[in-house]
């Protein structure tokens, strides 16, 4: 209880900080916004994208949620160096709260931004034909905060550890690219050829982007959905505890 009070008190703290300097909030939605409205109505025509009464909008829009949900929480960590830099976070390492409060009140600051952007995406995707059931854009902001919690401590972990913006730009690309490019975030991966889709197998967020379009299109007992959920399950897991790590090492 100690722990959600002291994480609720630095989240207000971390959203006015945020707040103070929205304009990267808004960038952020510029790239998908150029998607939804440059690129998706040229899948209306291309054959195989929109089937069994699935529009091609609903096959794209779910796929461009994961991506801004990557993209928008993977470089949280850039304000992570800003914060060691600046001595905000050796000023809140001598306060009585503890690491878990530290790390949780700015990985929910994140996942406040995701679901803003999320919302905002779908709603964008309405006029051009999109349409999702009310459990469908619940499963679907449920997943979202998933991802947020996933990535947010994986770039807070990375941070800590390079503790440059020199470093960090180039790893979270490096990883970025391939991760969204075999997961099928675009077009599905079925028209990939065979050795793509195999390899594709390995990707984690393959999974995620799957799970997302059969709730989109209303297929909840699909296996990709349980398939995504534990995945991401898993992943916040592991990311919180590497993150903790490195909070830990970091203030030694």
């Amino acid at each position: 209880m100690k722990t959600l009070k002291e994480s609720g008190i630095l989240f207000l703290h971390y959203e006015k900080m945020l707040l103070r300097n929205p304009a990267w909030v808004l960038a952020a939605l510029f790239q998908p916004v150029c998607y939804l409205y440059l690129f998706a109505p040229l899948l209306q025509k291309v054959t195989g994208v929109s089937s069994g009464g699935v529009s091609a909008i609903n096959q794209f829009t779910p796929g461009l949620l994961v991506m801004v949900s990557l993209f928008g929480v993977m470089f949280v960590g850039f304000g992570m160096i800003d914060y060691l830099r600046e001595g905000v976070i050796e000023r809140l390492r001598v306060t009585t709260a503890s690491r878990v409060s530290l790390l949780l009140g700015m990985v929910l600051r994140d996942v406040v931004t995701l679901l803003v952007q999320t919302v905002l995406v779908i709603v964008l995707a309405l006029p051009l034909g999109l349409s999702i059931s009310f459990v469908g854009l619940l499963l679907t902001i449920l997943m979202m905060v998933l991802i947020g919690l996933c990535m947010a401590p994986v770039s807070y972990a990375l941070a800590l550890t390079v503790k440059s913006e020199d470093a960090l730009g180039p790893i979270l690309n490096f990883f970025s690219q391939p991760l969204l490019l075999l997961s099928g975030v675009l077009l599905p991966l079925t028209f990939a050829p065979v050795w793509l889709q195999n390899v594709s197998k390995f990707n984690p967020v393959k999974y995620v982007v799957d799970a997302s379009r059969a709730i989109f299109n209303g297929d909840m007992g699909n296996a990709s959905v349980w398939q995504g959920f534990t995945m991401l399950a898993i992943l916040v897991v592991l990311s919180f505890w590497w993150a903790l790590r490195c909070m830990k090492r970091a203030a030694a």
